[in-house]
C-alpha cells in the first residue's frame, strides 16, 4: 500500500527555487559582464595603442615615401634600416608593451621586408601566426587593429596603408604589438572589479527584493493549493454524486482508485498518467447522471433497448468531462472504461493496446472490486474465486500481461484495503491525490 504522502513545505520549495534561479541568473550575468568588460578593455588598449602608432607611422611613411615610387617594390637595406628604426620606437615610445614583429607588403600581400625581435619568448609562434595571415588589402582597406592571443598573452595586430610620392597605396606596413604583463593585469583588475562590483549589486537587490518576492510567491502557491484543493474536492463531490445515485458506490470509487492506482505505480507509469487515472476511476461513471432512474435504480434485469439506454452514460460523462480544462484528461476512463481486450466492448470497440492504458488498468481494477465487494443485490465472492473470474477474462476482457502484474500485486493490495473503513479509504486516497497533484504543482513553481 502506498505510503502517506510527504508534506511539501511551500516555504522551502519557494525558497529554494528562487535561490538556484538567482544563482544561476548571477552567473549569467558575471560571464556576460566579464565578456562585455574584456572586449570594451582590450578595445580601448587597442585605441591607445593605434593613436600611438598613428603618429610613429606617419612619420614613417615620410620617411620611406620616396622608397615607394617604385612600381616593383624590392627589398633594400635603406627600407629595412627603416623598418628597424620603425620597430625600435615601437618598443620604446608605447609605454603599453612593445613590437615584436613588423613588416612591409605590397598591395598583393608579398612580403617586403621583415623585422623580428628574436629575444622575444613567443617569437616562434609569433612568426607562425603572422605567417599564416592573409596581408593582401583592398585599395579602399584603411588602417586597423585586431586583437590576437599568444599563449593566453595579449597582442594587437597594427595594419596601416604606406603611400608614395603621388600619393598613391603602394604598400602596407604591419605590426605586432605585445600587451605588457603590467597592462594586462590592470585590464584582468577591471574585469574583476566589474564583475563583483555587478554581483554585488545583485545580490544586495536581492536581499532588498527577496522578502517581498517570497511574501508574493507564498501568496500566490497558497491560492494555487487552495485552487488545486477545490478541484480535488469538486472530483470527489462529483464522484460520490454519481454513487448517491448508484446504490451509494462511492466506497467502491475509493477502493477502485487506489488499485488501479497500486497497479499503475507497479506499471511505473508516469505522474501525469497516474493523475489521469485518479481522475477517470473517481469519474468513471459520471455519465450516469444522464440515465433515468427508471433505468438506473430498476431491481430486475434491464431489457435490450434499456442496456442500449445505459450505454449511453459513456458518451454522457464525456460530454460531462470535456468541458472542463480540469478534468477532459479523465476521457481515456470515462469513454474506454467498457472496452474489451478482444475488441467486444463498448462504445467503440477497440482491441489490445487500442484501447488506453488507463482504461485497461481500470478495467481490471473496476470488476475486480466489483466481484469482492458486497452490494445491496449480491455478497461479496471470495478473493480466490475472484482472481479466478478474472483469468477467464484474460485476453478476452482484460490484457493479459496487465493481468499477471495485478495477479502479482493483489494478494497483499486487497488484504490492506479491502478491510479499510470508510473515512481510512478517503484518508489513503487523500495522501494519493497529494501526493501525484500537490508535488507536480511543487515542481512545475
Amino acid at each position: 500500500m502506498m505510503s502517506p504522502s510527504p508534506k511539501y513545505s511551500i516555504k522551502a520549495t519557494i525558497q529554494r527555487q528562487l535561490f538556484f534561479r538567482l544563482l544561476i541568473a548571477c552567473v549569467l550575468i558575471s560571464v556576460c559582464l566579464a565578456v562585455t568588460v574584456f572586449f570594451i578593455e582590450f578595445h580601448k588598449l587597442g585605441n591607445q595603442v593605434g593613436r600611438r602608432a598613428d603618429e610613429i607611422v606617419i612619420r614613417f611613411n615620410d620617411e620611406v615615401r620616396p622608397l615607394l615610387d617604385e612600381a616593383q617594390l624590392a627589398q633594400t637595406s635603406a627600407l629595412n634600416a627603416k623598418l628597424k628604426a620603425l620597430s625600435i620606437a615601437g618598443k620604446v615610445n608605447l609605454g603599453m608593451g612593445h613590437l615584436v614583429y613588423s613588416a612591409i607588403h605590397d598591395l598583393s600581400g608579398n612580403t617586403i621586408v621583415v623585422e623580428k625581435d628574436a629575444q622575444y619568448i613567443y617569437a616562434q609562434k609569433v612568426e607562425a601566426l603572422m605567417s599564416s595571415l592573409d596581408h593582401q588589402v583592398s585599395a579602399q582597406a584603411g588602417a586597423y587593429h585586431k586583437y590576437r592571443d599568444i599563449d593566453n598573452t595579449a597582442h594587437i595586430q597594427l595594419v596601416y596603408p604606406l603611400t608614395n610620392s603621388q600619393g598613391e597605396r603602394a604598400a602596407i606596413v604591419e605590426g605586432l604589438y605585445a600587451i605588457s604583463a603590467h597592462v594586462q593585469h590592470q585590464v584582468q583588475q577591471q574585469i574583476i572589479y566589474s564583475v563583483l562590483g555587478t554581483v554585488g549589486i545583485v545580490v544586495l537587490t536581492t536581499l532588498i527584493l527577496y522578502p517581498i518576492l517570497i511574501t508574493l510567491m507564498q501568496r500566490l502557491s497558497k491560492q494555487t493549493e487552495n485552487l488545486l484543493q477545490a478541484n480535488i474536492e469538486t472530483l470527489r463531490v462529483l464522484g460520490n454524486a454519481v454513487a448517491k445515485r448508484d446504490s451509494n458506490t462511492y466506497v467502491h470509487n475509493y477502493r477502485v482508485t487506489v488499485y488501479s492506482v497500486m497497479l499503475a505505480e507497479t506499471l511505473g507509469l508516469s505522474s501525469h498518467s497516474i493523475q489521469s487515472l485518479i481522475k477517470g476511476a473517481f469519474l468513471h461513471d459520471i455519465g450516469k447522471i444522464g440515465i433515468s432512474d427508471e433505468i438506473l435504480l430498476k431491481k430486475g434485469p434491464l431489457t435490450r433497448d434499456e442496456q442500449e439506454s445505459m450505454r449511453h452514460h459513456v458518451t454522457h460523462g464525456v460530454d460531462i468531462v470535456k468541458h472542463s480544462d480540469w478534468l477532459k484528461d479523465a476521457k481515456d476512463v470515462v469513454r474506454y472504461h467498457h472496452e474489451q481486450f478482444n475488441g467486444n466492448g463498448y462504445p467503440c470497440g477497440l482491441s489490445g493496446e487500442h484501447i488506453p492504458i488507463n482504461a485497461r488498468i481500470f478495467a481490471i481494477a473496476d470488476v475486480f472490486d466489483a466481484l469482492t465487494s458486497r452490494r445491496s443485490y449480491k455478497k461479496p465472492i471470495p478473493f480466490d474465486k475472484a482472481l479466478k473470474i478474472l483469468e477467464e477474462g484474460r485476453g478476452s476482457h482484460f490484457d493479459p500481461e496487465l493481468l499477471d502484474i495485478f495477479k502479482g500485486i493483489a494478494p497483499a493490495l486487497y488484504q490492506q484495503v479491502s478491510t479499510l473503513s470508510q473515512g481510512a479509504l478517503q484518508t489513503q486516497l487523500d495522501n494519493i491525490t497529494r501526493q501525484y497533484f500537490t508535488k507536480e504543482m511543487y515542481d512545475n513553481a
